[in-house]
């Protein structure tokens, strides 16, 4: 009987331990995706906040493209990302041409970079944009895995 006890004991040991590892692995794996992710989606919005500063849309010198992971909130593997670009003197209703344009800028970033996503959607896609206290904000997706394209698709459902 104790025989018996303690072959349970060592299952539910190699059992806990070997999930551990598991979780571990898919842990490390998710942040060097989310890296790579960053630094290419980094990348594509620093052309749009050159572009941006050009056409005089946010103010010189106030743009942060440091991203903030936005998958804290919808879950593991997400790889959408925020971006805050400073002030600016847009108003509410430019907003939806802007989310275009700058859909259309990040989309010639990919293909010049031969970037490219192997779901029906471009690889950066702006998921939302707004602004805050007149500081510009968008939401930016990098559609290279499962989670995010099902981010897209849940986003579609809401509008």
């Amino acid at each position: 009987m104790i025989i018996l006890y303690v072959l349970i004991i060592l299952i539910v040991i190699v059992l806990v331990g070997s999930y551990a590892i598991r979780r571990r692995k898919r842990k490390r794996a998710l942040l060097v995706v989310q890296s790579a992710s960053r630094h290419d989606v980094t990348l594509a919005m620093a052309k749009v906040s050159d572009a941006l500063k050009k056409q005089k849309v946010i103010l010189t010198g106030q743009t942060d493209t440091t991203p903030k992971l936005v998958s804290d909130i919808w879950g593991r593997g997400v790889l959408a990302f925020e971006f805050s670009f400073g002030k600016t003197d847009l108003q509410k209703n430019e907003l939806e041409s802007l989310r275009h344009w700058i859909n259309e800028v990040v989309k010639k970033y990919a293909k010049d970079n031969n970037i490219q996503s192997r779901f029906e959607y471009p690889v950066f896609c702006v998921t939302d944009i707004w602004l805050y206290h007149e500081e510009l904000h968008v939401d930016v997706a990098n559609v290279i895995n499962e989670p995010t394209r099902e981010y897209i698709e849940d986003l579609h459902k809401v509008e």
